[in-house]
Order: structure tokens, then C-alpha cells, then sequence
């Protein structure tokens, strides 16, 4: 097959256009307003995402990040016009819409907590919430859960007032305590690594003079059968689960990145090298598709224009051979990306009726440009095609890998499939969604337990607003 490769590239570069689709700019400002957003440098974020947002208007997150931090910067009219428009890119038809529906619920409600509003923000949170339960996303639910509990207790009415040689201050009772300690509990155990809602639960047990108790994440059981078992790799974490996402496919074209930043650089809580790390998840993938899955590979190394190590359409290789190809790979060059990703779709079959997922791992960004080719643009064409980008990067997602992660995220949104980066010092595979939602933690201002109104009324604290 590889004989064919630059015939092949001379065909699809000749006929590219410009896909529908958000370009590359418009996500490099959107991954750039998210990481701001997450650093509290909101003006930053705002001027990124508004970018992003006049770039792209079609793009749904563009306008959810967009409204959400037009709340945080406390311009609420504006916030809420910009969601109210958004709902009209929300389709049922899309692979995602329930998420995106929960989405829509948790911005809306941070909306009014930034706002003010904290009774508003209860209904559109406890929607969220509802939704959440059908998804298997436990930080995310963790992050929505400790938003309602921070609503409950906020929301007090507006009139604080000065009495009792006190200032200005709101009165909390205790059943909003207790309703609040039911959605911190929750939050926590959805995510105990959570800071925000573990402090946010600690502080309310000692508020109310509560014993603590052992709270054990709730994390979703997988069935033996669907149990991916990496701890039988020794160059894997302990767990990869999130690839289940990977597998459900009719074919699957591995497409690997074997440039030689790959062995230059290890994955710090295991110790092994990330070209070890790669190989061993595809032969992970590999032994958990299904016996009807048609299987293909590409990789991705050497210079712009390379001929690939390794190129066979799906069914030309056994399991077995396989398995061989990947154990005896080694790395080769640079990462000709687009070059080579605008060839993948030959890797697939003709079947319009099948399923067709591209598994591409890589700790790089694209090193080819093509004249009027927008990497982002392009991946467009490939939802058509029923074909969708899964993405596992061994990068994290900060400042220094902008462009890549860029790229990255559109590869995932315009073709529906999901972004996975293996954060090196918690162990574990992390999904790179709206990660906004990550950002909006919210902590408890202290409470002071007060007798006002004579000490007729057990159970009363105060907030005092700054």
C-alpha cells in the first residue's frame, strides 16, 4: 500500500475546500480563553473567547464559554442574550446533545451565581444534575453538584442588613445548611479529589457540629466484560478506562505519531518512555475490539512528505500481524500531521453503512502546512464520511501547547469524537471537553453562628458580604 501514498496525496490535496467548520485560529483562541478562564485572568478570557465566538458563531462551545464568562465578569444581560442564542445551535441530532443540554443547564445557572442571583441558579443546577446522571462524567457532575450546594447556602435574599453590633450580614438557617451538606456530600463523592467541595463539605460538618465520615467515590462500575485490564501492560497506568470510548466501532484506523520527540520524553508516574506508553495502548485497543471490528494502521513520523512506516487499510492485516507490526515500531522523524491525516480516509472501506473511528495518538502538533488548507476546516469533511478523530495526547493542556491542542480539540468536535491527554502526575487518562467547567469552583465564604432577633431562633448563622 505505501507505493500508492503520494498518488494518493496528490488526489485529496487537489481537491481540498473549505470545509464547514470552526478553523484552527478560532480554536487556538478558544483553548487560550479557557486556559485564561481556569487562571482567573477573566478580561484575558473574555477578549480570547470573543474571538473565538466572532470567528465561529456556529461553534456551540464557542458561545457557551463566551456567555459564561461575560457572567463572570458580571455582565449578566449580555451573558444571558448570548445563551438564549445559543440554544438555537443545540439539535437533537447531534451525537452529543445531552451533553450539551447539561452544558446549557450548568452555564445558565453559573450565569446567576456570578450574578447575584442565587435563587435562579438552583433550577437551571438541579436540571444539570438530572442530566448528569445519564452521562459518565463523575469531576464534572462533582464541579455541578458543588455549585448548587454554594447556591443553597448563598442565596438568602439581597437585603443585607446591620444589627445586633454586627455588620451588614445575611442570615443562613440551619435547613439550608443541611440541604447544602447533602450537595457537597454528593459533589465530593462524585470527585474526591475536588478541593473545592471536599473544603465546602469539611466546612459545613464543622459548622453544624457534625461527625465526619468516610466518603468513597462513586465512580461508575464497568462490567468485567467491558474492564480494559491495563494493569496487565507494565508500561501502562492503572487506569484506561476512558479508551472504552475508543473501541465501539465497525473499523478502526490506528494512526500513531512515532516522531522521535516520542522516546525524548517520559511519562513521569510511570517512568516509561510515551513511544512505550503508545504502543502499549494500541495493543490494549487492540485486544479489546470486538473479533468483528476491522482493524488499520498509519503512522505519523519522519518529514512533510514521508512515505509512513506502516500503511494498511482496514482487513489486510491479522490481529497477529497486528500485534507484530506494533511490537517491532520505532520512532522516525517529525509529525507531518495534515499531510498524512488528509490520507487517512483511504485507510477505511467504502461501506457507507459502517462505523468508522480513527484512533490517533501523539504528543505533537502538525509540522506541514498546505496553501489554503486549514487543518480544523478539513476535519469537517470527515463527520460526512461517518468517520470521527479520537485523540489521546500525552501533552497537558497549558500555555506551551497551544497550537496543539488547537488542533487537537477540533479534530475532536467536528467529528464527534472524544480528546484524552494522560496527566502525568495523577496517573490517569483525563477527557479535555468544555473544560471551563472545571474552572467554575466555588467556595463557601465563612460562616458565623449569631443570636439575633433575642436568640429566639435555633440554628442561625451569618454571611457578611465584602
Amino acid at each position: 500500500m505505501k507505493k500508492h501514498f503520494f498518488a494518493l496525496m496528490i488526489v485529496v490535496i487537489s481537491g481540498t475546500s473549505l470545509w464547514a467548520g470552526g478553523g484552527k485560529e478560532a480554536f487556538r483562541n478558544y483553548f487560550l480563553g479557557s486556559y485564561y478562564f481556569s487562571e482567573g485572568a477573566y478580561q484575558q478570557a473574555e477578549n480570547h473567547l470573543r474571538r473565538a465566538y466572532q470567528l465561529d458563531p456556529e461553534q456551540y462551545n464557542f458561545a457557551l464559554a463566551y456567555a459564561l464568562v461575560l457572567g463572570q465578569l458580571k455582565k449578566t444581560t449580555e451573558a444571558e442574550a448570548l445563551l438564549g442564542k445559543s440554544k438555537a445551535l443545540l439539535t437533537p441530532r447531534h451525537p452529543d446533545y445531552l451533553h450539551q443540554s447539561c452544558l446549557q443547564y450548568f452555564v445558565a445557572g453559573m450565569i446567576n451565581i456570578y450574578g447575584g442571583r442565587y435563587g435562579r441558579a438552583i433550577a437551571p443546577l438541579q436540571q444539570a444534575i438530572r442530566l448528569q446522571k445519564e452521562l459518565n462524567f463523575p469531576e464534572e457532575r462533582a464541579t455541578i453538584l458543588n455549585a448548587l450546594g454554594y447556591a443553597q447556602v448563598m442565596n438568602q435574599g439581597r437585603g443585607a442588613e446591620a444589627h445586633n453590633d454586627l455588620a451588614a450580614h445575611y442570615h443562613v438557617h440551619r435547613r439550608d445548611l443541611e440541604r447544602a451538606l447533602l450537595s457537597f456530600r454528593s459533589a465530593f463523592q462524585a470527585d474526591v479529589q475536588n478541593t473545592a467541595a471536599r473544603d465546602n463539605y469539611l466546612r459545613l460538618l464543622d459548622t453544624l457540629q457534625l461527625p465526619p465520615e468516610t466518603i468513597v467515590e462513586d465512580r461508575i462500575v464497568v462490567e468485567d466484560e467491558r474492564d480494559l485490564r491495563s494493569y496487565q501492560y507494565a508500561n501502562l497506568p492503572a487506569n484506561m478506562q476512558p479508551l472504552i470510548d475508543f473501541l465501539d466501532y465497525d473499523e478502526v484506523v490506528f494512526l500513531l505519531d512515532i516522531s522521535g520527540s516520542m522516546v525524548m520524553e517520559k511519562v513521569s508516574c510511570i517512568g516509561e518512555d510515551r513511544f512505550d506508553v503508545m504502543r502499549e495502548t494500541a495493543l490494549l485497543l487492540l485486544k479489546n475490539f470486538a473479533d468483528s471490528t476491522l482493524v488499520g494502521i498509519g503512522t505519523i513520523g519522519g518529514d512533510c512528505g514521508t512515505v509512513p512506516k506502516l500503511w494498511h487499510p482496514v482487513g489486510e492485516l491479522s490481529r497477529v500481524d497486528l500485534r507484530y507490526a506494533l511490537e517491532f515500531l520505532y520512532p522516525d522523524g517529525t509529525t507531518p500531521l495534515l499531510t498524512i491525516l488528509q490520507a487517512t480516509p483511504s485507510l477505511f472501506s467504502d461501506n457507507p453503512n459502517t462505523t468508522k473511528g480513527l484512533v490517533f495518538i501523539s504528543d505533537g502538533e502538525n509540522v506541514c502546512r498546505l496553501p489554503g488548507v486549514d487543518i480544523c476546516e478539513w476535519a469537517s469533511s470527515l463527520a460526512a464520511q461517518k468517520i470521527t478523530i479520537n485523540t489521546m495526547t500525552f501533552l497537558g493542556a497549558n500555555l506551551d501547547n497551544t497550537n496543539a491542542f488547537a488542533e487537537y480539540t477540533c479534530l475532536a468536535q467536528n467529528t464527534f469524537g472524544s480528546l484524552l491527554y494522560l496527566d502525568g502526575n495523577r496517573c490517569r487518562l483525563e477527557q479535555y471537553r468544555f473544560d471551563l467547567v472545571k474552572a467554575c469552583q466555588l467556595t463557601l465564604p465563612a460562616l458565623q453562628r449569631v443570636a439575633c432577633w433575642g436568640g429566639v431562633r435555633d440554628g442561625l448563622w451569618a454571611i457578611f458580604p465584602e
